[in-house]
C-alpha cells in the first residue's frame, strides 16, 4: 500500500512538473509560413514596391541546448514602415519565448546584458518564415534580435544585425 501511495505521489509530481515547466514544448514543432508583405503600387503604371533591407544577421546558438538557424532582416518599406522578418528560421521550441530587438551585440543569460530592448511579443512559431511589425521609432543602435524565455529567464538563439 505504501508503494502505491508513493508511486501515485511521484506520478502527480512529475505531471505537475511537466505542466509548470511545459517541457512538452521542447518537443513540439510550431510551423509558421508568413508571406513577405508587399505594398501596392503608387499608380497603375508602377510595379509593386519591394522593401529595402536595412540590417540583417544569422541566428546563432545560445548554448548547446538552445540551438537555432535562419536569417533575421529589418526591412524598410517606401512608406517608412519597418518590419522584422525571419527567413529559413528554425529554433528549438520552448515555453514563453519572446522576440526582442536589443541594443547589444553580445546577449548573455541576463536581461541587463541586452542594454535595452523593444519587446515584439511572443515568438509566432519555432519553424518557418515570420513577420513582426516594428514600432515607428528610431532603430539606430539596435543591433541584435534576441529570443528570450520570460518564464525562466533563459537566452535562446539570437542574431547580430549588420
Amino acid at each position: 500500500m505504501k508503494i502505491l501511495v508513493f508511486a501515485v505521489i511521484i506520478v502527480v509530481l512529475v505531471l505537475l512538473g511537466f505542466f509548470y515547466f511545459r517541457f512538452q514544448t521542447y518537443f513540439i514543432e510550431d510551423r509558421v509560413n508568413e508571406e513577405l508583405p508587399v505594398m501596392a503600387p503608387d499608380s497603375q503604371e508602377s510595379a509593386m514596391q519591394e522593401p529595402k533591407i536595412l540590417k540583417q544577421g544569422d541566428f546563432v546558438d545560445a548554448d548547446f541546448f538552445h540551438k537555432g538557424s535562419g536569417k533575421a532582416l529589418i526591412l524598410e518599406y517606401p512608406d517608412g514602415r519597418n518590419l522584422l522578418r525571419f527567413e529559413d528560421f528554425e529554433v528549438v521550441n520552448g515555453p514563453d519565448v519572446y522576440v526582442y530587438l536589443a541594443l547589444t551585440e553580445k546577449p548573455e543569460n541576463d536581461l541587463k546584458s541586452l542594454r535595452g530592448y523593444i519587446d515584439l511579443g511572443l515568438m509566432k512559431g519555432n519553424i518557418g518564415n515570420q513577420n513582426y511589425d516594428l514600432p515607428n521609432t528610431d532603430l539606430t543602435g539596435y543591433s541584435s534580435v534576441v529570443l528570450w524565455c520570460k518564464k525562466f529567464g533563459v537566452l535562446f538563439p539570437y542574431a547580430v544585425l549588420k
